[in-house]
């Protein structure tokens, strides 16, 4: 198991939103943590990443504890953050951001990521690459995160909402290019409300609500699974 989250609890000042969630990640696999907005996803994979640290419970991340470690020791133990506002470098050129994000791989298992393999996995990155990346469009952006998080070489991928907002033809481009990422090694962890995206990309499923996990399956069970996706995620 690569990642062991068990019973955090995490507060925003005096506000409690988080209650004794727990899940976790084998290598190799791609885990979703589905939920409606302010279901507390974002929270979620903010306390993973020590950006908003649980009071209590614990974040194990290849059986080290990292709950009460900064968010650049966590990113250098193996974890790779993409958040949900993207975040990229508007005035820096595609090329420009991705290199920004090299790092050289520690315990990454498979075939280092590089500019050819970023390029290969998103072409029209390749395209753009001389582009301020503050002129690429909302998917490209997207594509560009990601690409620069995976030049990280992380162990494990967190993507927060990675398709919020964008057409549904992005979306399902950007689908079969997480299948390709899974396909090359990469273990992801991801956060969404789309849940015909999750349906396609996924292994396992966290359904979150209120600030705790309702349920958890295969995402084969949580498809046929009418009451969990009525009460919980307004299908």
């Amino acid at each position: 198991m690569i990642l062991e989250v068990q019973a955090i609890n995490t507060y925003y000042e005096t506000s409690h939103i988080l209650f004794d969630v727990s899940l976790s990640v084998d290598r190799g696999e791609i885990v979703c943590l589905l939920g409606r907005n302010g279901a507390g996803k974002t929270t979620t994979m903010r306390s993973i990443m020590g950006l908003t640290p649980p009071k209590k419970g614990s974040v194990r991340f290849n059986g080290e504890e990292l709950r009460g470690r900064p968010t650049h020791y966590i990113a250098q133990k193996g974890m790779g953050y993409v958040p949900d506002n993207r975040l990229i470098f508007p005035d820096l050129t595609v090329l420009e951001n991705l290199e920004i994000g090299v790092k050289v791989p520690k315990n990454f298992q498979g075939e280092p990521w590089t500019l050819q393999r970023i390029y290969e996995l998103f072409p029209i990155l390749a395209e753009r690459k001389h582009q301020p990346g503050g002129t690429l469009s909302g998917g490209e952006q997207q594509m560009l995160t990601v690409g620069r998080t995976l030049m990280g070489n992380p162990e494990l991928l967190l993507l927060d909402e990675p398709v919020e907002g964008l057409a549904p033809l992005v979306v399902k481009d950007l689908g079969r290019q997480i299948l390709k990422i899974k396909a090359a090694g990469q273990t992801i962890l991801f956060s969404e409300q789309n849940v015909n995206f999750a349906t396609l990309t996924s292994d396992r499923a966290y359904v979150i609500d209120r600030g705790r996990i309702r349920y958890h399956g295969s995402i084969e069970e949580l498809s046929t699974n009418e009451e969990i996706k009525k009460k919980y995620l307004m299908i």
